[in-house]
C-alpha cells in the first residue's frame, strides 16, 4: 500500500467539493488565551475550509510569531482576526445559524444533532468555557459525549470533533451531488 502524500491523495478526493453545495462555515473563538490553542484554532479552520475565523477578546500582540508559527501556513490562507464585538450577529450574515459548542443545560448531544448547511461554529475559553452572553445568541447547543473519567475536551480537540462531524454530515447530505460530478 504505501505511504501517500496528502496533497496527491486529497487531489483525487476533492473533499473541497462540498462547498459547492454548501456555504462554508465561520469559526469564533471566545476568549481565548492559550496562543497554542489560537495557532492551533487557525490551522484547524484552514482545514474545515471556514470563510472565516475571529477570535473574540484582546490580541495577544506579544504572541503573535508563536501563534503564526504554530499556526503555519494556515495562518494566510484564510481571513482570521481579533475582535472586541460582543454581538456575533455583527460579524457574520443573518442567514447564519449560530452552533455553540458547551456542556449546558440545553446543550443536545452532538451525535444527535441535525448540524446546519451555513454555520457559525463558536467553541469558548480554555478554563470557564463560552459566556453566557454569548451561549444566549446561540441557535443550536451542542455537547460532545465523554465516556471517560476526564470529561472535558482540549479546546481545539473538541472544535476538531465538531468540525469534522459537520463535514461528515454534509459529505453524506449532498453525496449524490458529489458523486454525480465525478
Amino acid at each position: 500500500m504505501g505511504y501517500l502524500k496528502s496533497n496527491q491523495l486529497f487531489e483525487a478526493l476533492q473533499p473541497e467539493a462540498i462547498y459547492r453545495f454548501t456555504e462554508r462555515p465561520v469559526v469564533i473563538g471566545d476568549q481565548l488565551t492559550d496562543y497554542q490553542n489560537i495557532g492551533a484554532l487557525i490551522r484547524l479552520s484552514d482545514n474545515l475550509g471556514a470563510k472565516d475565523l475571529f477570535f473574540l477578546g484582546e490580541e495577544p500582540v506579544k504572541q503573535m510569531t508563536k501563534i503564526r508559527r504554530i499556526a503555519a501556513s494556515s495562518h494566510g490562507n484564510l481571513n482570521w482576526a481579533f475582535s472586541r464585538e460582543k454581538e456575533i450577529r455583527k460579524l457574520v450574515a443573518r442567514s447564519a445559524v449560530i452552533v455553540a459548542l458547551e456542556t449546558a443545560h440545553e446543550a443536545k448531544s452532538l451525535f444527535e444533532v441535525e448540524l446546519p448547511e451555513n454555520p457559525v461554529f463558536v467553541v469558548g475559553n480554555e478554563r470557564f468555557g463560552m459566556s453566557e452572553s454569548l451561549l444566549d445568541q446561540a441557535d443550536i447547543v451542542v455537547y460532545i459525549p465523554v465516556p471517560g473519567l476526564t470529561r472535558s475536551l482540549n479546546v481545539t480537540h473538541a472544535a476538531a470533533v465538531l468540525f469534522f462531524e459537520w463535514l461528515r454530515q454534509m459529505q453524506h447530505k449532498f453525496s449524490n451531488h458529489l458523486t454525480n460530478e465525478v
